[in-house]
């Protein structure tokens, strides 16, 4: 909303040059209703009053209708009809210019200010052909992360069931498109084993196969952009036990699931060469990640709690991984692993090649 509220006076002397083209985009992209277009395009109404009332139509149904109304202004329809929209939302090039800052100097932070941030991307498999088993939950994790990506100002996209060679098509496709948002995203939620993560056939794709798409060389649009992985399965076949500590003020016990745990299989994960990657992963190495049935798996839900809180007041996301792994780590549950009920635990883990704070400003 603030957004549009600072570009007010723009929008207004570009659209009003055919207020009622803007209309006819609004009513059909569903950002006004069908009652609303003929209300706003009244025969008395001048170009720049039916321009103003949109606005503030679209100002009062909140944030989100904002951000969708601001995509609705980058699409080429109408920005070839107003030229003066693809300036506007055309990202400030950074002027070249020696870079003199000593090693102890202030680290700065990535670009986000593009309107919509990015793409994030969330691919989903749930359903697995035997003896893989369904990942009930699974379902929860894709929704929060919905819900708070797109709050961040991300466009989302979510892909679900796909097998190994349906998300290596998949993730090459992701590669080659335009990418003219300031970061990248992706969230894998799947099985995995020791070579990389399953598809919904049981066939595998290697770490590889998932990063070395979006490295500089493969994919300039994103070059010296930040591109975050955050990926929900586990990394071994052990669990980690609870060890008694002492603290000051502990305020309460350890969280306990009361719904059915269960675990993504193994998964192994290395961080590319290339700059400007950050991999946050739900276990350390050798380590199973928990799932609940209901509720989701305990790093997402995390992670998307985290990120509601911090982002607001200006947090990188490597702090916020901090608080993540905090939470995570005083959770525990009962899951039955080799015929056995134990009492487990779990540790995430985040690796980067970022050069620069990343932050997810919420527009």
């Amino acid at each position: 909303m603030q957004t549009l509220l600072e570009s007010k006076t723009f929008f207004i002397d570009t659209l009003s040059a055919d207020a009622s083209f803007v209309l006819q985009h609004a009513e059909q992209s569903k950002i006004i209703t069908k009652r609303e277009y003929s209300n706003l395009n009244h025969p008395n109404h001048t170009q720049e009053n039916i321009i103003i009332n949109l606005l503030d139509k679209v100002m009062n149904k909140g944030d989100d209708t904002c951000r969708r109304f601001l995509q609705l202004l980058q699409d080429n329809e109408l920005q070839e009809n107003f030229p003066g929209l693809k300036e506007h939302f055309r990202p400030p090039q950074p002027a070249l210019k020696q870079d003199n800052r000593g090693p102890t100097d202030e680290i700065g932070e990535y670009e986000m200010s593009s309107v919509p941030r990015g793409l994030c991307v969330i691919i989903n498999n749930m359903k697995f052909d035997p003896p893989f088993k369904y990942r009930n939950g699974s379902d929860v994790d894709e929704e929060s992360l919905n819900e708070v990506f797109s709050w961040l100002g991300f466009t989302v996209e979510v892909h679900r069931d796909k097998t190994a060679k349906q998300m290596k098509e998949l993730l090459k496709q992701l590669s080659q498109k335009g990418h003219e948002g300031d970061c990248f995203v992706c969230c894998i939620l799947s099985h995995g084993c020791a070579e990389g993560v399953h598809g919904t056939d049981g066939g595998v794709v290697p770490s590889e196969d998932i990063f070395s798409p979006f490295r500089g060389t493969s994919c300039p649009n994103l070059a010296g952009k930040p591109k975050a992985f955050f990926i929900q399965a586990c990394r071994g076949e052990d669990y980690q036990v609870p060890v008694e500590v002492q603290a000051d003020d502990l305020g309460g016990d350890e969280a306990a699931q009361a719904a059915v745990l269960e675990m993504d299989a193994v998964e192994i994960i290395t961080i590319p060469a290339d700059a400007d990657f950050l991999v946050a992963r739900s276990s350390v190495k050798g380590f199973y990640s928990f799932r609940n049935t209901l509720s989701g798996s305990w790093f997402i839900q995390s992670l998307c709690k985290q990120l509601k809180t911090y982002c607001p007041k200006g947090e990188d996301v490597q702090s916020i991984l901090l608080s993540v792994n905090q939470e995570v780590s005083l959770t525990a549950g009962k899951v039955m692993i080799k015929y056995r009920m134990v009492t487990a635990k779990q540790m995430p883990v985040h690796k980067v090649t970022l050069r620069k704070k990343l932050v997810f400003r919420v527009p």
